[in-house]
């Protein structure tokens, strides 16, 4: 076979699964494959081995996953393991899953948990409006206050993780073949079926991206910070802003887009959305009992000034709370970031991708706030600057 397809074998290295991880090895090679187990192909391995882990995953072809009862290392901080990890990559990378689940483990699931641990799932995201960030979470829920003392007994040697596992398995809509390891060879039966279907349809390979050196991305970011602090600089004179339009319009344009994840900045990081590049910045002061603009830019008709007792303002929230307030026009499909700085509040605007509504932004204003945070190297030199600038234009 001129291009063998590159099949990704992923499960807890357990005793019970080496036998057959290394006999569906030698299987797939004898029908022409490149199959890709940790032990024996994934040199050289870098620092961090999940690393080298997911790059595997990336290039791979077909993904299988096999589940029994030992999820292997699990990171209590992370609330994952390993394997979990990689089976999150393959989705999120659009790979083909062959998924197979041992079958004491799968009877075990459908008698004891699945139920209870789907109604708590689905009771979450009507309350909550959004997936739980662990499934973890909602199955230690289902074995504390749902099962009885005799089903705890039954499940006591099998981590509630692999609970977790399996339910995000079958969320994602993939078919979990029932593993016998007595009956190895009808697994690889099925395994060959799966991939003689799927190869008949032609799989895509993903070319590879370019490797960017981290030293370089940080060279590049400081020389457009640099460009970007003397710029905004260039319009102040004698402790005032000459020109409040271009200044602002130049104040907003690194302040680009970025995607919004659930469970940010861990290993299981998930894409919910994405916000646009500002597209509207707004700077009031405060005055006595009002909060008046001072300058603004972009697609926006700012109102000129607020009363320090309007509760629906997101400017006076932000500056008699003297902290960040996120708000949001649905009508709009825009979001307010403000911010204050001494007397001064900045309002940002940023579009939003339309599966946004008031409902989902309320559920996930933790997840925003920490992507917007992520733009903190220009904003709260702006902040900074403009809480010591002079202003009384007013007078």
């Amino acid at each position: 076979m001129p291009n063998p397809a590159r099949i990704f074998i992923s499960s807890a290295y357990d005793n019970k699964l080496i036998p057959l991880r290394s006999d569906l090895k030698k299987e797939l090679e004898e029908a022409g494959h490149n199959p890709l187990l940790f032990e024996d192909n994934f040199y050289p391995w870098q620092t961090d081995f999940m690393k080298t882990c997911l790059q595997k995953v990336m290039e791979s072809d077909i993904f299988i996953l096999l589940l029994n009862e030992n999820v292997g290392t699990y990171w209590e901080t992370d609330k994952c393991t390993p394997t979990y990890q990689e089976f999150r990559t393959a989705i999120k990378e659009g790979k083909y899953v062959i998924a197979f689940l041992d079958s004491t483990v799968k009877q075990i699931y459908e008698e004891h948990i699945r139920l209870d641990l789907d109604r708590r799932y689905k009771e979450y995201r009507k309350d909550k409006y959004r997936n739980p960030d662990y499934t973890i979470d909602i199955v230690n829920q289902v074995i504390s206050e749902d099962l009885g003392r005799a089903q705890r007994d039954k499940i006591k040697s099998i981590h509630p993780f692999t609970w977790a596992f399996i339910y995000d398995v079958q969320a994602a809509r993939i078919w979990t073949e029932e593993l016998v390891l007595a009956q190895a060879p009808e697994a690889y039966k099925k395994i060959k079926g799966y991939l003689s279907d799927r190869l008949g349809e032609g799989i895509k390979l993903v070319p590879m991206k370019e490797d960017i050196h981290d030293n370089a991305i940080a060279a590049q970011d400081f020389t457009i910070y640099q460009e970007y602090t003397l710029n905004l600089l260039s319009y102040l004179h004698m402790g005032k802003i000459t020109d409040w339009g271009k200044f602002l319009v130049t104040a907003m344009e690194p302040l680009v887009g970025d995607y919004i994840y659930q469970r940010p900045g861990t290993m299981l990081a998930e894409e919910i959305g994405k916000f646009e590049k500002c597209n509207a910045l707004t700077v009031y002061k405060k005055d006595d009992e009002k909060v008046r603009i001072c300058g603004y830019a972009g697609a926006t008709s700012p109102t000129p000034e607020y009363d320090l007792i309007n509760d629906d303002s997101y400017v006076v929230s932000a500056l008699t709370g003297d902290t960040s307030v996120i708000g949001y026009s649905e009508d709009k499909n825009v979001l307010y970031y403000a911010i204050t700085s001494n007397d001064y509040v900045l309002c940002f605007h940023y579009p939003l991708d339309q599966t946004w509504s008031n409902t989902k932004v309320e559920a996930f204003k933790n997840e925003i706030e920490y992507a917007i945070i992520n733009t903190t190297l220009y904003t709260d030199f702006l902040a900074d600057l403009i809480g010591g600038i002079q202003y009384d234009d007013w007078k």
